[in-house]
C-alpha cells in the first residue's frame, strides 16, 4: 500500500477526504498537529509565531514563510530549520509506513518517492465551498467568503516560498479530484484504490 500526499482548496472537503481515506485503510493521518509536534520535539516555540498570526494572516504556517522571507541568512533562520525539519519528519514517517499527509507541501516533499500518490483537491463550483465553509466553520455566507480568499491566498503563497511552485499547477499532482462533481465518499474510494488500499 502506497502513501498519500493531499493539497485542497479550502472548503473543497479536502481535509474530511483525507481523514476518510486513512480510516478505512487503517493508516495514520498528519495533519496541522504535526507542526507544533516538530517545533515541541526540537524545543521550539511557537509563541511568537502564533502572536503575529492572531494579528496578521490568520496562518502560522503562511507567517513561518513570511518571516523567514526577511531573514537573509537562512542558515540561522528558526522558521527555517523548522520547515526542515518538517520536511525530515514527513519523510521518516512515511518511511514507517504507509500514510496520509495532508497540506504542508508534503505533496513536494514526498515528490520523489515511488511509494507517494499525490492529489489535489478542489471544487470548481464556488457556492458548494461556500455551503460547506458555512456548514464546517458555523458562519454566515459573506464571512464564509472571506474565509474562502484568505486562506486560498495563504496556501498559495506559503506553496510558493517553499517550493517556488503554482500551488494550484495540476501538473504538480498525479490527480486532481473535483468534489463539485465527486462526492466525499466517490473521491475517498478513488483514492483508496490508488494507493492500493485492501479495503478499497
Amino acid at each position: 500500500m502506497k502513501s498519500l500526499a493531499i493539497e485542497r482548496e479550502f472548503g473543497s472537503g479536502g481535509r474530511e477526504i483525507g481523514k476518510r481515506v486513512a480510516e478505512k485503510a487503517g493508516i495514520s493521518c498528519y495533519d496541522g498537529s504535526l507542526i507544533a509536534q516538530v517545533a515541541e520535539s526540537k524545543g521550539m516555540s511557537l509563541d511568537m509565531l502564533k502572536e503575529y498570526d492572531e494579528k496578521r494572516t490568520g496562518s502560522v504556517l503562511y507567517n513561518i514563510g513570511l518571516l523567514a522571507s526577511y531573514n537573509y541568512n537562512r542558515n540561522n533562520s528558526q522558521a527555517f530549520e523548522l520547515y526542515y525539519e518538517l520536511q525530515k519528519t514527513i519523510k521518516a514517517l512515511e518511511m514507517q509506513g504507509p500514510a496520509v499527509f495532508i497540506g504542508r507541501s508534503s505533496t513536494e516533499i514526498l515528490r520523489d518517492n515511488p511509494r507517494t500518490v499525490r492529489v489535489f483537491i478542489y471544487s470548481s463550483d464556488m457556492d458548494k465551498r461556500i455551503d460547506r465553509i458555512v456548514r464546517t466553520e458555523n458562519v454566515t455566507p459573506e464571512q464564509a467568503k472571506k474565509m474562502m480568499e484568505k486562506k486560498e491566498r495563504e496556501r498559495r503563497d506559503y506553496f510558493k516560498f517553499w517550493t517556488d511552485k503554482d500551488w494550484s499547477d495540476k501538473k504538480n499532482y498525479d490527480m486532481a479530484l473535483n468534489t463539485s462533481v465527486l462526492s466525499t465518499d466517490e473521491c475517498a474510494r478513488i483514492l483508496l484504490c490508488a494507493i492500493d488500499a485492501p479495503s478499497a
